[in-house]
């Protein structure tokens, strides 16, 4: 492990509690909570890739939404069913590059 700030006890339980209510926070947890590795993680190509495409399949959804919200959107409460399964895809496929990520960034440590 490297020098500097160690884990968080906390760590492995609120990653696994987080985890099994929603994926995506599980994993937000292990990085965040993860001391001096942080760093670590967040200059991971499989990490950052894995946030990238979430934020891609996020910005759609949150754009039709808040478009609605201050009436921008011709339809006050609208239905974007296709945004939110591109929301959903992109969420999985970005949780699964980002945990790529973490396995590699513990495994390259040992």
């Amino acid at each position: 492990m490297n020098e500097g700030m160690p884990p968080s006890p906390l760590r492995l339980p609120l990653s696994v509690v987080l985890g099994l209510a929603a994926p995506p926070l599980g994993l937000v947890a292990w990085i965040l909570l993860s001391g001096s590795q942080r760093g670590v993680y967040f200059q991971s190509p499989w990490v950052r890739a894995g946030g990238a495409i979430f934020l891609a399949g996020a910005i759609p959804l949150i754009a039709v939404i808040v478009a609605a919200f201050i009436g921008l959107w011709p339809d006050p409460n609208p239905n974007p069913v296709g945004l939110g399964f591109l929301f959903l895809a992109a969420g999985l496929l970005g949780c699964l590059l980002a945990l790529i990520g973490v396995i590699r960034c513990e495994t390259a440590g040992s």
